[in-house]
C-alpha cells in the first residue's frame, strides 16, 4: 500500500489523499476537495489531476465541506465512475453544497456532473460506527464518528500485508485519516448539536491528522456552553430590549446556522424559567433565517438529527442537548423539518421564520425580526452583504461574529474598523463570538485525538504521524507539541515512532519509506530539457494522444 498527499499539504483547503493498493489493483482517494482562498490558490482547482480519474475505484469522503468534496463533480467529468463512500447525512449535505457550487461561474463543472456522482451511504440498514466495510480482497475501511459537523467521520483504511503475525496469519496494517477534527469530547460537549468524536484505533500504524489550529490553545472559558449562551443573551438584552435595535449574524449556511438557531431555542427555554424573562408569550424574540441554502440544509438536519444506530443510541445528537433546550431529538428534528419546508416555527418565547428572495425580502424581514441570521458568512455576497450595508449603518444594531472571516472580506473590514479605537466608526456594535463556535479542535484537542487510547493499551502499536491540512506555522508548532507530549511517555498514551509533515511524494506504507527516484514532475521537466520541448509542445502532444 502506498499513499501520496495530493492536497492540503501547503494550506488548509483542497484535502485529497491518493492511495494505491497494488495487491488488488485498487486506487482510491480520501476526500477530493476544492482549493479556496487567493486567486493563486484557486488556480489549483483547474490544474490536471496527478491521477487518472477513470482508474480511481473509490472516494472515501470524511464530510461535506467544499474543501473536502468540492472537486468530486470535476472528477466525474474527467472519467471517475467509481463510488463515493460516506454517511447518508454527508451525501445529502454534499448534494446541496455541490449544486450551489455548480452555479458559480468559475467552476469546471455543471449540475449534471453533480447528478452523475454515484453515492454509497455507509450507514444504511444495521449500522454501527467502526463497522468494517470490504473494498477489495485484503482491503477494508471503517468509518468513525467525528464531532466536526453533521455527518462527519474519520476514515480508517486497513490492508493485508505479506508479513505474518505470531500465529502465522497475514498481518494487517492501517492508516487513519482524521478529516477535520471537532471540538467535542466525552467530558465536555459544549457546542450545541454534535456528540463527541471517536479516537483512532489503538493499533493504527499511521495517523493522518489535520492541523488547522495546531498552534492555537483556546481559552477554557470559550469551551463552556453557558458562557456562550450568556454572551448571546447579553447581546439580545442590550441590543433588542435595551436599544430597540437589530442583531445581525453573518453565518455559514451549513451547520453554523443550525447551531445558532439551536442556541436561540436554548436561550428561550432558559428565559422561560426566569422570574423576569426578557421575552415572553406576548413578545417573543423574532428570528429570521435569510439564506435559501441554509433553509434547504435545515431539512437535512431534520432528517438526521434524531437518527439512531443499531444500538438505539443517537447517531449524532449531543446527549446533553435535550435537557438544555427542553425538547427531545425528535422534537428538535421536527423544528428543522418545518424550517426546511419554509414554514415559521413558533415556540414559547421564540419565533423562527425562513426568508427567501433578495434584498426586498430582506428589508421586510428587517422590519419584523429582532435577529437576522444570513449567509454568506464573510458578507461578500448573498443576503449578508445586503444586511451588512443596511444594518451596519445604525449604532443601535449589533453584528455578532460566529465564524472565520478572511482578510479583505467585507465582514472583516467592517469588524476591524468597528473594533479600532482610533477609527471614526459610528455604525453597529460588534460582538465577537467566533471563538465560541469554531468547529475545529484546538491544539489540546488535536493532541488528545492522537494520544488518547481510552484505556485500550493492550493492542497498541507504535504509530507514525503525518501532519497535513494546516499553514506552515500551525504544522510546525503542532509537530513540536506532539514531540513534547510523546517524550512524557504517559501510561495510557499512544506511542509515537515518527512525526512527518505530509508532502507530495509517494510513501510506501508497508516498508515505512518514501519511494526512491525522482518525482514524476521532476522526470517530466528533465525530459523536456533533454528534448528541447516547451510547455506548449507537451500540451499539444497530450492533446494529440488524448
Amino acid at each position: 500500500m502506498k499513499v501520496k498527499f495530493v492536497g492540503a499539504i501547503d494550506g488548509v483547503t483542497g484535502s485529497c489523499s491518493w492511495l494505491k493498493h497494488e495487491a488488488s489493483n485498487t486506487q482510491l482517494l480520501v476526500d477530493c476537495g476544492m482549493h479556496q482562498g487567493t486567486h493563486d490558490t484557486q488556480f489549483k482547482n483547474h490544474e490536471r489531476f496527478p491521477f487518472r480519474p477513470a482508474e480511481i475505484k473509490y472516494v472515501l469522503l470524511t464530510h461535506a465541506h467544499i474543501d473536502h468534496c468540492g472537486l468530486l463533480p470535476r472528477l466525474v467529468k474527467e472519467g471517475f465512475r467509481g463510488h463515493v463512500y460516506c454517511t447518508s447525512a454527508t451525501r445529502d449535505v454534499a448534494k446541496l453544497l455541490l449544486a450551489d457550487s455548480a452555479r458559480q461561474q468559475n467552476n469546471d463543472y455543471k449540475q449534471h456532473h453533480v447528478d452523475q456522482i454515484k453515492w454509497h451511504a455507509i450507514d444504511q440498514d444495521d449500522f454501527s460506527w467502526r463497522k468494517m466495510l470490504r473494498l477489495a480482497d485484503g482491503l477494508s475501511v471503517n468509518f468513525m464518528r467525528s464531532s466536526h459537523v453533521l455527518g462527519a467521520a474519520m476514515v480508517s483504511v486497513a490492508w493485508q500485508t505479506s508479513e505474518t503475525d505470531g500465529s502465522g496469519k497475514p498481518l494487517l496494517k492501517s492508516i487513519c485519516f482524521s478529516g477535520d477534527i471537532g471540538c467535542q469530547d466525552k467530558t465536555n460537549c459544549y457546542l450545541p448539536l454534535m456528540k463527541d468524536g471517536f479516537e483512532p484505533f489503538p493499533n493504527a500504524d499511521y495517523l493522518v491528522v489535520e492541523s488547522t489550529y495546531g498552534a492555537t490553545v483556546r481559552n477554557p472559558e470559550h469551551k463552556v456552553a453557558q458562557n456562550r449562551l450568556a454572551a448571546l443573551s447579553d447581546a439580545v438584552e442590550r441590543t433588542v430590549f435595551g436599544k430597540g435595535g437589530k442583531i445581525f449574524i453573518p453565518s455559514f449556511s451549513f451547520h453554523r446556522a443550525q447551531e445558532i438557531i439551536t442556541d436561540f431555542i436554548w436561550l428561550a427555554e432558559e428565559e422561560a424559567s426566569e422570574i423576569e424573562p426578557m421575552f415572553h408569550e406576548r413578545r417573543p424574540l423574532r428570528v429570521a433565517l435569510h439564506s435559501a441554502l441554509a433553509t434547504k440544509l435545515c431539512k437535512v438536519f431534520g432528517k438526521y438529527l434524531s437518527a439512531r444506530i443499531s444500538s438505539g443510541k443517537y447517531q449524532y445528537l449531543n446527549n446533553e442537548l435535550p435537557e438544555r433546550i427542553g425538547m427531545n431529538g425528535d422534537q428538535l428534528a421536527k423544528v428543522f423539518t418545518e424550517l426546511g419546508a419554509g414554514r415559521k416555527v413558533a415556540l414559547p418565547g421564540l419565533e423562527v421564520e425562513p426568508v427567501s428572495g433578495g434584498s426586498q425580502d430582506g428589508d421586510r424581514a428587517s422590519d419584523w425580526a429582532d435577529v437576522i441570521i444570513a449567509s454568506a458568512g464573510m458578507c461578500d455576497h448573498g443576503p449578508a452583504k445586503h444586511h451588512l450595508e443596511e444594518l451596519g449603518k445604525d449604532s443601535k444594531n449589533t453584528l455578532i461574529t460566529t465564524g472565520f472571516m478572511s482578510a479583505g472580506s467585507a465582514g472583516k473590514r467592517f469588524i476591524s474598523k468597528a473594533l479600532d479605537p482610533m477609527s471614526d466608526h459610528t455604525g453597529a456594535d460588534v460582538v465577537e463570538m467566533s471563538h465560541y463556535y469554531s468547529a475545529h479542535g484546538d491544539q489540546t484537542k488535536l493532541l488528545d485525538h492522537i494520544f488518547n487510547l481510552e484505556g485500550y493499551t493492550a493492542s497498541m502499536r507504535e504509530t507514525v504521524i503525518f501532519i497535513n491540512h494546516g499553514e506552515d506555522n500551525g504544522k510546525t508548532a503542532f509537530k513540536e507539541a506532539i514531540a513534547n507530549r510523546a517524550r512524557e511517555i504517559k501510561p495510557n498514551d499512544r506511542r509515537i515512532s515518527e512525526i512527518q509533515l505530509a508532502n507530495g511524494q509517494w510513501f510506501n506504507l508497508d516498508t515505512g519509506r518514501y519511494e526512491d527516484g525522482p518525482r514524476p514532475e521532476e522526470e517530466l521537466k528533465k525530459a523536456m530539457l533533454e528534448k528541447g520541448l516547451s510547455a506548449d509542445d507537451v500540451k499539444k502532444l497530450i492533446e494529440h494522444v488524448s
